[in-house]
């Protein structure tokens, strides 16, 4: 196949989040890319972002939304290649928590028509793309999966892991229940003896949320840089994730590339990203999880060498790099 630079690219996503970022670094590396922050509408900022897409020669979308559907459309009827990558919220169904587009009839009908106007759909995951076949009724031969990257991290091995369990994400009312957050305040009430840390941004008041004081041994710490992310990670021995869908889990595999020990639910791509590493568990009720983090705590420190080595296996930056490429050079104009 005949590599090919220099496509002219539009990137529009509605933020710059941690795997939006290295999608760019990416595309990047051999192509002419702008970036395009799509979260509300702006009929005069559409106006620029029409004239930029006409430059272009593909559109490359993060997350079939409401706000990126305007653009779809231009650079269809302009005759541009369009690529769209799935979130998890996309090809979710969960009325039960209020979450997913395929609960809505408005908003499937919409993500629908975005990836059925794209000439190529990502899906993260084997689970998301099973979600995307089943909830969004997507042909498989369009869909491509494509599993997340991650550099690999050099850290002090020599650091020693201690009894600590830590959770990464953002807070806030959707992810209180969809990310386990209120389940990861309930095990730590059970295990006043282990320290518990949460880490990511605080949209929400969470002992006004919880009604009641935090237990001691629970700290949240809010939002922190990358290197001070890594200080907690690389001596914590265990990594609790309790989401009830997750398209990926890119913080399970982060946390694994520290060598914690995950143990996650049995719900969505969890189990596809720790495979036979670290405690998959059926049960969300505390005592299960209790139980479960304490035999992870009693694991020897082999078992986080070898979640490290599954993601740096799996998981590298490098297969996406090349994968995201071929993408791309399959669709560019000739």
């Amino acid at each position: 196949m005949n590599i090919i630079s220099d496509v002219n690219i539009l990137l529009v996503s509605p933020n710059l989040s941690s795997f939006v970022a290295r999608d760019l670094k990416i595309l990047r590396e051999r192509h002419n890319v702008v970036v395009r922050f799509v979260n509300h509408v702006n009929p005069f900022r559409f106006l620029g972002d029409i004239r930029t897409l006409w430059k272009s020669d593909l559109l490359f979308v993060w997350f079939a939304s409401i706000y990126t559907f305007p653009l779809v459309i231009a650079a269809r009827l302009l005759g541009k290649r369009i690529v769209t990558v799935v979130g998890g919220y996309e090809a979710a169904n969960k009325p039960e928590l209020g979450y997913g587009s395929a609960r809505s009839r408005f908003l499937r009908t919409l993500v629908r028509r975005i990836l059925a106007m794209s000439d190529q759909v990502l899906a993260v995951s084997r689970s998301s793309e099973l979600h995307i076949q089943r909830n969004l009724a997507v042909a498989s031969s369009k869909i491509r999966m494509l599993y997340h990257g991650f550099e690999d991290i050099t850290f002090n091995t020599d650091d020693p892991k201690t009894p600590k369990v830590v959770n990464v994400g953002q807070l806030s009312d959707e992810t209180w229940k969809i990310k386990g957050i209120y389940d990861f305040i309930l095990v730590a009430e059970q295990m006043p003896d282990i320290e518990f840390i949460h880490i990511g941004g605080l949209r929400i008041n969470v002992t006004a949320k919880l009604g009641r004081p935090l237990p001691p041994n629970l700290r949240f710490i809010g939002q922190v840089p990358f290197e001070q992310l890594g200080q907690y990670l690389s001596t914590a021995k265990v990594y609790l994730q309790l989401s009830r869908h997750e398209s990926f889990g890119c913080s399970v595999a982060e946390a694994m590339l520290f060598r914690c020990i995950p143990v996650v639910s049995n719900a969505a791509a969890l189990p596809e990203i720790v495979g036979d590493c670290g405690i998959i568990i059926e049960s969300r009720e505390a005592p299960d999880v209790v139980d479960a983090v304490r035999r992870a705590l009693a694991m020897p420190e082999s078992e986080g060498d070898r979640a490290r080595q599954r993601v740096r296996a799996h998981f590298s930056y490098e297969r996406r790099r090349d994968a995201l490429l071929q993408v791309i050079n399959m669709l560019a104009p000739k």
